[in-house]
């Protein structure tokens, strides 16, 4: 198999770590940046970034991504041409640097990750989620940030709801590789072994070490930030989300598309499906649930606020919205087997 990957060039992981970012921007010859980043956020963080790029000269034009979507990432596009910027800078959770990374890479640019939260692993990764018109999610495989800066000191001041949800989303590499295996044998997929255990690692990091991160330590905020950036390495390696997402991410998928209304987020999706993918496959989707109890993350169609029969849905239609081999191609479902496991799960009464 040939393996051709890009890498970030540079990881940054420590207390105070947004001060390093002038001598990251500079060292790619930019002084001339975009920053996109949600108002929220910039309200919170801007005059201090204002005033770390202001003395060393750095000039940025700012670029609020009020949704994942073409529509925000045209905006940062424009903006970074009309500007002549040479580096896109995504400050924030999922949203943000998912518009940046699009933007820069569409406009040939530097790319550089600044997550304030781990809600979900793709801070690290070359993968952009968007959604089309019509809802349906699109995973654009593009390049990996140029650099990752994570300030442990920000991301330890994080809803403890944005944090749960990224346990939720590296927990679901459990089901992801395992869906994995089962299309290299079932389907004749070709997929870097490799990729495969820097996956299946990052999920390992955070299920052994639960109880340090559902402490919110620093060193288990740092394990969460060392999983989530072993996930986004790996797709890079296998130059697709392939490893990272299988029949939990479907689930989560559908939840978007056909219960709109939800509250929702990703990784609290994502950690529902695992228990769901892991008792199809016969792991251990107690150890899961378990796992999401314990750092806060919901475990029931109730918290995620998902009527029950919307819920059995999202199951049957999950394995509709990509064209991806999973468990959900190798196992006969109906609603009534369904109920039946999400009863077990304890996911629904």
């Amino acid at each position: 198999m040939d393996i051709r990957a890009e890498l970030p060039g540079k990881i940054v992981v420590k207390p105070g770590a947004k001060d390093s970012l002038p001598e990251i921007i500079e060292s790619l010859g930019c002084t001339n940046i975009v920053v996109v980043t949600d108002r929220n956020l910039w309200s919170m963080l801007g005059r201090e970034l204002e005033n770390i790029f202001g003395g060393r000269g750095i000039a940025f034009s700012t670029v609020f991504a009020e949704a994942a979507d073409g529509n925000s990432v045209e905006a940062a596009k424009r903006t970074i041409e009309s500007s002549n910027a040479c580096l896109v800078l995504g400050v924030g959770g999922g949203r943000p640097i998912d518009v940046a990374k699009y933007a820069a890479f569409l406009s040939k640019r530097f790319f550089v990750s600044f997550p304030t939260a781990i809600s979900h692993d793709g801070f690290a990764s070359p993968i952009v989620a968007l959604k089309d018109p019509k809802g349906n999610p699109l995973s654009i495989f593009t390049r990996p940030p140029t650099a990752v800066v994570v300030d442990t000191d920000i991301v330890a001041k994080a809803p403890r709801r944005l944090l749960a949800s990224g346990v939720g989303d590296i927990i679901g590499k459990v089901t992801s590789v395992a869906d994995a295996r089962l299309a290299m044998r079932l389907a004749g997929e070709e997929i870097p072994e490799i990729s495969l255990v820097m996956a299946e690692s990052a999920a390992r990091i955070v299920l052994s070490e639960i109880d340090e991160i559902a402490r919110w330590s620093t060193r288990g905020i740092e394990l969460l930030v060392q999983a989530g950036l072993l996930a986004g390495m790996a797709m890079s390696i296998a130059g697709s989300s392939r490893p990272c997402s299988g029949s939990e991410h479907l689930f989560s998928h559908a939840l978007d598309k056909f219960v709109p209304e939800r509250k929702s987020l990703h990784g609290e999706q994502v950690g529902v499906g695992t228990i769901i993918m892991a008792y199809l496959h016969g792991l251990e989707w107690r150890k899961i649930r378990e796992a999401l109890l314990k750092v806060g993350a919901p475990t029931s169609a109730s918290e995620l606020g998902v009527p029950r029969e919307k819920l059995v849905e999202c199951v049957l239609r999950a394995g509709e919205l990509r064209k991806r081999f999973t468990i959900l191609d190798a196992v006969r479902l109906n609603e009534e087997l369904v109920l039946k496991i999400l009863r077990e799960t304890k996911i629904v009464d």
